[in-house]
Parts: C-alpha cells; sequence; structure tokens
C-alpha cells in the first residue's frame, strides 16, 4: 500500500512534509552473497587522502568502474540527515569520496571523482542503488559537485537506505576538461558510477535495481544513460527507474536556442536568457579541448576574448562566469570564432563552406542527439513553470515531446511557482515516486493540475 504521494503540489509547494513510503520488496541476492555484510563501508581499501582521489590516473586495461582511489569522509546520523533533506532519514549515512575508471566521448580510458553516500540501515538486502547527477557548476576544477558537498539529490536517497554516488563527470575536479553536454561521455560516466558502487560494496550485497537521478545537465546526463543501458552491457543493473529535474538534454540542433544565436551575431548576448550564452560557450570550449587534435578551447571564440575567456573558466563556477559573459561579450557574434560561426551555418543549410572545425563540430552536434529507449523503466520529468533558465516550453516539454513520441513511459511532476534555482527542493516527490516504482506497486503522484506546456522548439 501506498502510504504517501508526492508532498508538493503546485500552487501551494511546501517541501517540508516528510515522505513516506512501504519498504520494496525483497530481491533475491546471489547464493553466496553474505547479506550480514555491512553497507556502509567499503569492501575495497579507503584510506587515501582526498588529495589523492583528484589526481587518480586511469589504468591500462582496467575494467569500467574499477575503484582507483577511495578516502574516507563524515558520517551523519539519521537526525540530521533528515534535517538536511526534508525527508524522515531511515538510515545514517557515511560518505566517502572515490575515483574510477571510465570512459570520454570517444570511449577512451577516463577518470571521474565522485562522493559516494553510505547507508548503515539498507532499504533491502541486497541494497539497490542510485547514481544521482549534478546540475552544470562550469568547467573549474574547484567547482566540482564532490568538492563542494552538492548533497540535494543524493543525499536524501542514502537516508532511504539506498546505496548512492553522486558522479562529477570526468575532468571537473581532476585532469582533463569536462566533456560538457557530450550525451556519451555523460550517459557512459553515469553507467560507469553504478559499476563503481557495486565495485565498491561486498560482492553479492547490491541489488540489480537502480535508479538514475539529475538535475538540469545531471538531468541531460541521466536521459542519456537511459538511452545507453540498454547497449551498455548488464553489469551497470537494471534500471527501473530515471528522475530529472528541470533536464538539460541537446536533443536538437537548436536546443539552448544555439541556431538562433549563430544566425544572429548582433543580438546583445543578454537578449538570449540567462543561460543559453554560458551554455554555448563552455560546450564549444569543451569540444575544442577535448575532441580537435592541437586546438584549446578559447580558440572557439573571436581572438579578443580567448585570453580572458580562458582563464575566467578555468578559474570560475557557472554563475560569476556567466556574469563575465554577459557583461564582457556583449554581442552574440562575440560567442563564437567568426570563421566557425560561418562554417557551421554552412553545415546547417548545406551550402559550402562546411569544412574543418566547423564541420567536425557540425557532426559532434548531430550525432550526439540519442534516441530514447523503451526498455529501461519509466521517466519523472519534475519541472517548474517560472524556470527561466531551461525554460519549460523549450526544454522540458520538449524532451518530454521526444520521450513520449519514441513510447517512453513517462510521468510527469510540475510546480507553477518553481523555478530553476529551485526545482531540486521537490526531490521529496521524486524520491517518493521513485520509492513507489521500485516497490512495485501503484505509483506516487504528484498534483496534476498544472502541466506541461506545448514544446515550443
Amino acid at each position: 500500500m501506498l502510504l504517501a504521494s508526492c508532498a508538493s503540489h503546485a500552487g501551494g509547494e511546501s517541501v517540508d512534509a516528510p515522505v513516506a513510503v512501504d519498504s520494496p520488496r525483497p530481491i533475491d541476492a546471489a547464493a553466496d552473497a553474505d547479506l550480514t555484510a555491512p553497507t556502509d563501508h567499503p569492501a575495497v581499501p579507503c584510506t587515501d587522502a582526498i588529495a589523492a582521489v583528484y589526481t587518480a590516473a586511469p589504468q591500462l586495461g582496467a575494467a569500467l568502474g574499477t575503484i582507483l582511489a577511495c578516502a574516507p569522509d563524515e558520517t551523519l546520523d539519521a537526525p540530521t540527515v533528515s534535517s538536511k533533506t526534508a525527508i524522515v532519514a531511515t538510515s545514517a549515512v557515511a560518505e566517502f569520496r572515490i575515483a574510477y575508471q571510465t570512459r570520454d566521448g570517444a570511449g577512451g580510458p577516463a577518470v571521474s571523482t565522485a562522493r559516494v553516500y553510505l547507508p548503515s540501515t539498507p532499504r533491502a538486502r541486497p541494497v539497490p542503488l542510485v547514481v544521482a547527477v549534478h546540475g552544470s557548476v562550469g568547467l573549474a576544477d574547484a567547482c566540482a559537485s564532490s568538492i563542494d558537498r552538492d548533497t540535494a539529490l543524493a543525499l536524501p536517497y542514502a537516508g532511504r537506505g539506498f546505496a548512492t554516488i553522486a558522479p562529477d563527470l570526468a575532468g571537473l575536479g581532476n585532469a582533463g576538461i569536462q566533456d560538457y553536454l557530450d550525451n556519451r561521455a555523460q550517459g557512459w560516466q553515469v553507467l560507469d558510477g553504478a559499476r563503481a558502487l557495486r565495485r565498491l560494496l561486498p560482492p553479492g550485497i547490491t541489488a540489480p535495481e537502480l535508479i538514475i537521478t539529475g538535475y538540469s545537465q545531471g538531468g541531460g546526463a541521466s536521459l542519456s544513460a537511459h538511452s545507453l543501458i540498454g547497449a551498455d552491457g548488464p553489469d551497470a543493473g537494471h534500471l527501473v527507474a530515471t528522475v530529472v529535474y528541470a533536464p538539460e538534454w541537446p536533443i536538437r540542433l537548436n536546443s539552448f536556442k544555439y541556431v538562433d544565436i549563430l544566425r544572429d551575431p548582433t543580438q546583445l548576448t543578454i537578449f538570449t536568457g540567462l543561460s543559453f550564452s554560458s551554455v554555448a560557450v563552455l560546450r564549444q570550449y569543451a569540444f575544442f579541448e577535448d575532441h580537435i587534435a592541437g586546438e584549446h578551447g578559447k580558440n572557439a571564440v573571436p581572438s579578443q576574448f580567448r585570453e580572458a575567456l580562458d582563464g575566467a573558466v578555468t578559474s570560475q563556477c557557472l554563475v560569476p562566469l556567466g556574469g563575465y559573459i554577459q557583461t564582457q561579450m556583449l554581442h552574440t557574434g562575440d560567442l563564437i570564432d567568426a570563421t566557425l560561426r560561418q562554417g557551421l551555418l554552412a553545415c546547417i543549410d548545406g551550402t559550402s563552406g562546411c569544412t574543418g572545425n566547423a564541420a567536425a563540430y557540425y557532426q559532434f552536434l548531430v550525432s550526439n542527439v540519442l534516441q530514447p529507449s523503451t526498455t529501461s523503466g519509466p521517466v519523472l520529468i519534475v519541472q517548474g513553470l517560472l524556470d527561466q533558465i531551461m525554460p519549460a516550453a523549450g526544454e522540458a516539454a520538449c524532451v518530454d515531446q521526444k520521450l513520449m513520441s519514441a513510447g517512453v513511459d513517462v510521468d510527469h511532476c510540475v510546480f507553477t511557482w518553481s523555478d530553476h534555482s529551485n526545482i531540486s527542493d521537490q526531490h521529496p516527490s521524486g524520491v517518493a515516486w521513485a520509492e513507489s516504482v521500485l516497490a512495485g506497486g501503484p505509483r506516487a503522484e504528484c498534483d496534476q493540475s498544472a502541466q506541461l506546456p506545448a514544446c515550443t522548439p
């Protein structure tokens, strides 16, 4: 029996009410599994200094998810978890930081760092897993969510007895540059995070069931993982539920109004909205760094901005970086090198001039669009109608349309008065829905009086 549906409702969006859902059905373990083994202690050596996590290098031939470094962090008791998460915590949570083997967008070896949250009282034995993915923070290493301790999505699940990992994504916090909005890189690194969590705990103690959740950029990464998991081997787990908050998922060339920006280089940058100029610059920067040999991210913008932008990208997190872009790169033509812009438009329009770096970037943008999977379980989209960063009509509604047109089972929690900065505060709704899907009974539902608008790409 479902004890509580989503605690927050459109129009009166309190997130103070605790959420409780019946425990899920038991899951059979491997015959030789020690189901008495603790779920809050790694089964691998975990004595590294925290600094060693961020300097770990990939190992030649290592399996995906191999733990390359592990450092203990703090432990929170259940009342503290409850106070931090607006849910009824059923477990204390031990935190660790790890580095694990993963892949970049080309499938080459890479390393992601992560913060791991292990419950002392699992909701079931074997314990189900959650991968929780952060929103955009910029490309500077100091902005990595495991350093900043972004617990908004991860800690509630751990407090409810799920073993949980929150990846930084490769190149953020460690060597290299994060493959920003590279759907394959991000999706694979999410799935390899699940593999790392399985390798961290004793053999047989992790259930096959997997939940993936993410906010903004992390919502897009979660949907990429949902699309990719079916062809990525069974060892990541059986994806039963995906919960995304205001997802930033590139599903077309004009996602985040990128083609519109290219076509009008004279408009004021501020008129593109609060985020799309930053998204354009960061994605171009990451592509030049990660996909074009001998190039640097700064070369994607006009020469007069290159050195200053390079310093800003490598030292500032997203909010001050966005401020720099909108106050210094005043026109949309300042966001992209003129030759690159003209070449991209030639590629888009099918005219002459689609060559070199422009052709390479265009091919990346086209091939970066993934097809949804109908076999990877249901998806919950949580969206605020006041969102000006990822506007509901231009992004979430179009993502919803793409998923549903492909036959994906999609549910919705839409909040009239939520915006991009606070939509993840509605995590009790997402946790309740995911728990109800895992339990196999009736799904928790939000008030359906508010709905996503029509897709306006």
